[in-house]
C-alpha cells in the first residue's frame, strides 16, 4: 500500500507542476502583449504622411532631391507594419526613434545651391553627350553665364565652350585670353577667328558675364552681357569626332579655363541681339519654344546627370568641384618654394666671377640672375594658382645648375637635342627680315634623320630652311630623306628651292648656304660651296610678324648641331661662302660664331643681336 500512495503522490505532483508552470507562462504572456502605447509614433506618422503629401521633388535649389520622398514612405509603411507585429513596448519606442530620425533627415534632404568651379588643370572640362551634335550642325544659339576667377592662360587660350578638331580644322569654340579679349573661331579645313574685334577688357574677371554665339551656317556672332561684340564669317564644319565641352577645348585640353559656370542653354535656331539682350537674365523651365537643351547648374547633382528636358547628359571630367551656396573660391597660396628660390639664387649670384678664361662664368651671368630673380619677384605679384608659384621655383632652382654647366670653354657649336622634350633652340631677337639681297649661312652636323618629317634649321616665320627626315625605317623613306628646301612666303604663298635627297648626312659637318639676289629674282641653295637648287621668280620674303628668329627650331626641331650662323644683306658669291671673317665686314647683319661657351645670353659679334639658349645646350 505505502508503494501505490508514492506512485499516486508522485502522479498528483507532477500533474501540479504542470498547472503552475502553464498558469506562469499565462501570467507572463498577459503581461507583454500590449496593447502598447503608440501615441507618439501615431503622432509621427501623421507629421511624416503631412509633409509627404506637400512637398515636391525636383532639381531646384530649396527642392527635395529625387528620392527623399520615397525614403520617407518607406519608413513610415515599416512603422504602421511594427505597431501591429511588436513583441514589446521597446519594439514600438525604437520604430518612434527611428521614423523621428527620417523625418529630420528628410527636412534637411533639399538640394542645396551650388555651382561648378572649373579649375584651370589640362584635361579637365564638362562633356556634353553626343546627341546634341545633329543640333549643332544647323543654325544654332549657345549662352551661358560664367564667373571668372582670373583671365591668366594656361595654354594659347581658355576656352569657354568648344566643339573643334584638326584633321580637319573644323568645329567652332568661344576662347579668351588673358587680356580678356573673347574671340569666335570657326574652323572649315582652315580656323578662321575674329581677332580683336572684342577687344581688350571685354571679359572680366570677378564677376558674372553673359556670353552667347550664334551661328546660321556661314555667319557667326558674339554677344557679351547682351551686347554685339563680335562678326565673324566663315562656313563651319562640324567638328565629326569630338565632343561638345564647357570650360576647354576638347582637342587642345590645356586651354582650360579657371571659372564657375552656370545655366547653359542651347537653342535651335538663331536669336535676335534682342532676345538674347531681354532673356539673359530671366529664369528659365525649360519648355520654352526653341530651347533644346538646358543645364541650369545650379545644384550638385553628381559628377553625370541629365538636362531639364532629360535628353542630354553632362558629365564633369577631370579637376571640377560643387561650390555650395555659389560662393566663388578663396585661393590661399603659398609663397614659401618661391623665396626660398630666390633666396637661393641671390645667394649663389654672391658667390659668381665672371671672367674670359676656362672655368669663368661668361660676362653676362650676374646679370641673367638679375633676369631670374626678377622673373621671380613678378611671379610673386601675378601668380594665380599654385602650380604657377611651384613651377616657376622649381624652374629658378634648376637654372643654377644650367648655369654651372656653362662656364667657358671652347666650343663647336650648339647642340639641339630632339628627344630632349625641354630642348627648343637658339633664340634670337630682335627678328629680322631682309627686304633685298641676302645670305644666310651656318654649318650643320645632323645627328640622325629618323624619327621626324622635318627639321629646322633655320626659321625667322617668313623663311627658312629645313632638312627632310622619315618616320618609318624603310629603304625607299631613308632614300628620299636628307634633301633640304628653303620655305620662303614671298607674297605667292610658301615657294623656294628644293634640293634632291641625300644632300645632308648624318655625322659630319657641312655648311649650307641660302643666297637671295632680289634683281634677278631668284633663290639658291648652295651645300658645301656646290648649288643644290634653285627657284626663279621669287622675291624677298614677307616682313614677318614674329619676335624672334630661331637656329634649330621653328615649326619642327632639328637633331644636331649648328655653329657660325651668319646673316647677310648682300648676296654672297659662292666663292665667298663661308670664308674666314671677323665681323666687320660691309653687308653683315648678323654673326654668331657659337665657337666659345658664353652662357645663357649673350650678343653676337656684331652687337646687333642676342642669343638666348632655351633648353639647349653648348658643344664642347
Amino acid at each position: 500500500m505505502k508503494k501505490l500512495y508514492n506512485y499516486r503522490f508522485t502522479i498528483l505532483s507532477a500533474v501540479f507542476a504542470a498547472f503552475m508552470m502553464v498558469g506562469f507562462v499565462s501570467c507572463e504572456d498577459d503581461e507583454t502583449s500590449g496593447p502598447w502605447d503608440t501615441n507618439a509614433l501615431d503622432a509621427l506618422i501623421v507629421e511624416a504622411e503631412s509633409l509627404i503629401a506637400n512637398s515636391e521633388e525636383g532639381g531646384s535649389p530649396g527642392d527635395f532631391k529625387p528620392g527623399a520622398i520615397k525614403e520617407l514612405q518607406e519608413c513610415v509603411d515599416w512603422c504602421k507594419w511594427k505597431i501591429n507585429n511588436s513583441d514589446s513596448q521597446d519594439d514600438i519606442v525604437d520604430a518612434t526613434n527611428k521614423l523621428q530620425i527620417y523625418i529630420n533627415k528628410f527636412k534637411t534632404n533639399t538640394v542645396a545651391l551650388a555651382i561648378p568651379w572649373i579649375k584651370q588643370t589640362p584635361d579637365t572640362y564638362i562633356q556634353i553627350s553626343d546627341n546634341i551634335k545633329p543640333v549643332l550642325d544647323e543654325a544654332w544659339t549657345i549662352e551661358i553665364e560664367c564667373y571668372i576667377i582670373d583671365l591668366n592662360t594656361r595654354g594659347y587660350s581658355n576656352n569657354l565652350f568648344s566643339c573643334e578638331q584638326s584633321g580637319p580644322d573644323s568645329g567652332f569654340g568661344v576662347r579668351y585670353f588673358s587680356d580678356g579679349n573673347v574671340q569666335i573661331v570657326v574652323g572649315n579645313n582652315n580656323w578662321v577667328d575674329t581677332g580683336g574685334q572684342a577687344g581688350a577688357g571685354t571679359l572680366k574677371a570677378g564677376e558674372w558675364m553673359h556670353v552667347a554665339m550664334t551661328n546660321d551656317g556661314s555667319t557667326q556672332v558674339l554677344y557679351v552681357n547682351g551686347i554685339e561684340k563680335a562678326v565673324n564669317n566663315n562656313t563651319h564644319l562640324l567638328a565629326a569626332d569630338k565632343p561638345f565641352v564647357i570650360g576647354n577645348s576638347p582637342m587642345w585640353t590645356d586651354r582650360v579655363c579657371n571659372t564657375m559656370v552656370r545655366d547653359l542653354k542651347v537653342w535651335k535656331g538663331v536669336r535676335t541681339a534682342q532676345q538674347i539682350a531681354d532673356n539673359k537674365d530671366a529664369d528659365m523651365k525649360g519648355d520654352e519654344a526653341g530651347l533644346e537643351m538646358y543645364f541650369p547648374l545650379v545644384t550638385d547633382l553628381g559628377d553625370s546627370f541629365t538636362d531639364v528636358s532629360g535628353n542630354y547628359t553632362a558629365k564633369l571630367i577631370g579637376d571640377i568641384q560643387w561650390q555650395l551656396d555659389g560662393t566663388p573660391p578663396e585661393i590661399t597660396l603659398d609663397y614659401t618654394p618661391l623665396n626660398e628660390a630666390i633666396a637661393e639664387l641671390e645667394a649663389f649670384k654672391a658667390d659668381v666671377t665672371e671672367g674670359t678664361n676656362d672655368g669663368d662664368y661668361p660676362v653676362g651671368t650676374i646679370a641673367y640672375i638679375d633676369e631670374l630673380i626678377a622673373e621671380g619677384n613678378t611671379a610673386k605679384e601675378n601668380a594665380n594658382r599654385q602650380d604657377e608659384i611651384d613651377g616657376k621655383a622649381s624652374q629658378l632652382t634648376s637654372k643654377i645648375v644650367t648655369i654651372n654647366k656653362m662656364l667657358v670653354a671652347d666650343a663647336v657649336g650648339i647642340f639641339v637635342d630632339r628627344e630632349d622634350k625641354d630642348a627648343v633652340g637658339l633664340r634670337i631677337t630682335p627678328n629680322y627680315t631682309p627686304q633685298g639681297d641676302y645670305t644666310v649661312e651656318f654649318d650643320v652636323k645632323v645627328r640622325s634623320l629618323f624619327g621626324y618629317g622635318t627639321g629646322e634649321f633655320f626659321n625667322n616665320g617668313e623663311y627658312g630652311v629645313w632638312v627632310y627626315g622619315y618616320q618609318e625605317l624603310t629603304e625607299e623613306n631613308v632614300l628620299a630623306s636628307g634633301g633640304l628646301w628653303n620655305f620662303t612666303n614671298a607674297g605667292n604663298g610658301w615657294q623656294g628651292p628644293k634640293t634632291n635627297p641625300l644632300v645632308m648626312k648624318t655625322g659630319e659637318w657641312q655648311h649650307v648656304a641660302l643666297v637671295h639676289d632680289n634683281t634677278a629674282r631668284t633663290t639658291k641653295i648652295f651645300v658645301d660651296g656646290v648649288e643644290e637648287a634653285v627657284f626663279e621668280d621669287i622675291g624677298a620674303p614677307n616682313v614677318s610678324g614674329w619676335g624672334e628668329m630661331w637656329l634649330g627650331n621653328g615649326w619642327g626641331k632639328m637633331d644636331g648641331y649648328i655653329k657660325d650662323f651668319r646673316l647677310w644683306d648682300v648676296a654672297r658669291d659662292a666663292a665667298d661662302l663661308d670664308a674666314e671673317i671677323t665681323g666687320t665686314e660691309p653687308g653683315l647683319n648678323a654673326y654668331f660664331p657659337l665657337d666659345k661657351v658664353a652662357g645663357v645670353k649673350f650678343e653676337d659679334v656684331t652687337g646687333n643681336y642676342k642669343g638666348e639658349m632655351r633648353g639647349i645646350s653648348w658643344n664642347k
